[in-house]
């Protein structure tokens, strides 16, 4: 270098570098804390006001719930002869104490959300913000609606017009309707709105990310020339700055750059610190709402580079299952034991579906819907899949009744815990589904309405799982299956042949696999209308299997054609 400009001292030129690279850092520096300010704005807003406000609405979900509860027990205290006054005061003041935490929550939604208002520092989201408040306090309105419509009921049942509370009652559940409907398109729309602001502060993220891998690569070129010039005090914190950055860049978030020093390497370091501390923040926000958005959702999103009408119409399988008789069972429970096992029960279902690769589209009360498809698997192995994660319920089904003492705080009468599922394959309609304000990632099709057409159909013939012809023959030599009977399903002709799913294929126990082989020559001689050899083969398998329901169901119809 000594060659280079001669008459200027080497220490003007040192000079001149420094100052170069404090120009360039300082630039840098101002753009990366620009993009961590943003960052840091959206982190806010959903920390602060988003994520509390979703809590509050999610609590008066609940609360409401109980409130319901609590309202059918006094109907029930006043169907019994002679009414137990001690117990429907117990519970109206159950029922009041229950009204009184809605309307605090809703009251402090609004505080959350007029907060929120004043203090957004981003146009949008002080736009959705104010359109939040208006919504809130049309859910207050109609709580209190609820509320003064049940206070009437009770007036009428202590004055014994049953019929007029009769009545009532009826339209109270239209009200109940309502209040549910509302209660969740705000949660809907707060679920968009929290994903639209971390993709935002991811986005900003990305740019102080890229700021910095461009401020290490211009502070290597510019140091290599001029190695000799720079001190191994200088040296040492870029070394410890690139390794971090290379850390990050494998996935390590918990790495942090020690600050030695003030000049431009220091500012580095304590900003690429901040960096990381911002992104591992985002990084627990996105793993808590992640309990609400499928991650892989999030990643198609992404990948659709902002397109997110984007649908298309594909063949998928389609899971729907439900607790049997849930209602008489949520009428021995508490609400709070209500909520603990209805909580664990979808904790435990939900585990093999996505063990499985299969997506939850939506819990409904203690019934789960999921769906099998690309491109979360391949064309071929969604009804495969779907089959395995149907016949591991039963598997989570007996860990939920080992589980019920603790779950419910006693031992003795516990309520017996089954599950019926239906399972369907057909082309849907699969994308970001709803209005322009609020949009849901879900599937739309005859096969969902089959596949809860199915679980239905377990009842008549006290199976567990049953499913469609083209989901049998898609899973292929995977599932051992039987047929059960030709139904009548919502988008076809004619009837078509339904199957029960028994197993994993060569894991039938021998007897079960005997009981099949006999049902279906049973079922053929049924079908040929040989009553007398089709009721010898169906007392065959209830010899087999005593509380077989289909052998059952068959030769009483066998008999009554006879």
């Amino acid at each position: 270098m000594t060659r280079f400009f001669p008459t200027v001292p080497i220490g003007v030129k040192i000079f001149g570098i420094a100052t170069s690279m404090l120009t360039l850092l300082m630039g840098v520096a101002y753009v990366n804390h620009n993009r961590i300010a943003q960052v840091n704005h959206e982190l806010t807003d959903i920390a602060d006001y988003i994520t509390p406000v979703t809590e509050q609405v999610a609590k008066v979900n609940v609360h409401v719930l109980e409130q319901q509860v609590h309202f059918e027990r006094v109907l029930r205290f006043y169907e019994t002869e002679p009414v137990n006054l001690e117990q429907v005061e117990q519970e109206l003041l159950s029922f009041e104490e229950r009204s009184r935490l809605v309307d605090q929550e809703i009251e402090q939604a609004i505080a959350l959300s007029q907060e929120a208002i004043e203090n957004a520092r981003k146009t949008p989201n002080l736009v959705e913000f104010a359109r939040l408040e208006p919504l809130l306090e049309i859910l207050e309105s109609e709580h209190q609606k609820l509320h003064d419509r049940s206070l009437v009921i009770f007036n009428l049942l202590q004055a014994d017009k049953r019929e007029e509370a009769q009545l009532l009652g009826e339209q109270l559940e239209q009200y109940e309707q309502d209040f549910e409907q509302r209660s969740q398109s705000i949660l809907f729309e707060l679920g968009e709105f929290t994903q639209n602001s971390t993709l935002t502060a991811e986005e900003h993220e990305q740019e102080a990310v890229k700021v910095s891998w461009l401020l290490a690569k211009v502070a290597t070129g510019i140091g290599i020339p001029f190695a000799s010039f720079i001190t191994l005090g200088l040296l040492s914190p870029v070394k410890k700055l690139i390794k971090s950055t290379q850390e990050v860049e494998r996935g390590n978030l918990e790495v942090q750059v020690p600050v030695n020093s003030k000049d431009e390497i220091g500012i580095l370091a304590d900003s690429f610190n901040t960096m990381l501390d911002e992104v591992r923040q985002k990084e627990r926000i996105k793993a808590t709402f992640g309990q609400y958005v499928d991650p892989r959702i999030v990643e198609t999103l992404m990948e659709q580079q902002g397109n997110v009408d984007t649908s298309n119409k594909q063949v998928m399988t389609v899971l729907f299952s439900d607790i049997a008789g849930f209602s008489s069972i949520s009428e021995m429970l508490t609400p709070v034991g209500l909520v603990n096992l209805i909580n664990q029960y979808l904790t435990l279902a939900s585990e093999p579906i996505t063990q499985h690769n299969g997506v939850i589209d939506q819990f409904i009360g203690d019934a789960v819907t999921a769906f099998w498809g690309p491109p979360f698997v391949g064309e071929t192995e969604h009804a495969k899949l779907a089959c395995f994660a149907a016949l591991e319920q039963f598997t989570q089904l007996a860990k939920l009744r080992r589980m019920m003492p603790d779950i419910m705080g006693f031992r003795k009468g516990l309520p017996d815990i089954k599950v019926r599922i239906g399972l369907a394959t057909g082309e849907l309609v699969v994308g970001n589904i709803g209005s322009e304000k609020s949009k849901s990632y879900t599937v739309m099709g005859k096969a969902a309405q089959i596949a809860e057409q199915l679980e239905s159909a377990n009842k008549t013939y006290g199976t567990n799982i049953l499913l469609m012809e083209e989901t049998k023959v898609l899973a292929g030599d995977a599932i051992e299956t039987r047929e059960i009977d030709l139904l009548d399903l919502s988008d076809r002709d004619k009837p078509v042949p339904v199957y029960e799913l028994l197993g994993y294929k060569g894991e039938l126990e021998p007897t079960i696999a005997q009981l099949r082989d006999r049902f279906e020559v049973g079922l053929k001689e049924y079908r040929q209308q040989n009553w007398e050899q089709a009721q010898s083969h169906f007392k065959a398998c209830l010899s087999l299997k005593a509380d077989d329901v289909p052998s059952g169901v068959y030769l009483k119809r066998s008999l009554l054609q006879k």
